[in-house]
């Protein structure tokens, strides 16, 4: 499995500034997150990553590309931002690793655009 592997997920959310978002596909290096208000571009920012059946953990990262809901980046996502995972304990990665390799098979075709 590689970084950049991404994963169609069911039953994952991360909590940013107070506010539950759905995560629409998760990889080892990073996730996307639905919402109508995204963090700058370039940010760097700490959430919570709730897995199903799993404690949520935290996760620093960076803010590294925008879908808008005007010009999407990637249409067949939603409104949202993509996180890159820069700061993440090694007993999360391995659970988070774990939870990938049980997901459904259901892979993106390369990674979604990493701007």
């Amino acid at each position: 499995m590689k970084g950049t592997d991404r994963f169609v997920v069911d039953d994952v959310v991360c909590a940013l500034h107070g506010a539950t978002l759905k995560v629409a596909n998760l990889s080892v290096g990073g996730l996307f997150a639905a919402t109508p208000s995204a963090p700058p571009l370039g940010e760097m920012v700490e959430m919570d990553v709730a897995l199903k059946g799993r404690p949520p953990f935290r996760v620093m990262g960076k803010v590294a590309w925008i879908n808008e809901a005007k010009e999407p980046k990637a249409p067949d996502l939603p409104q949202g931002f993509g996180f890159k995972i820069v700061k993440i304990a090694l007993p999360d990665k391995v659970a988070l690793v774990d939870f990938l390799k049980r997901a459904s098979p259901t892979r993106l075709k390369g990674p979604t655009r990493s701007r």
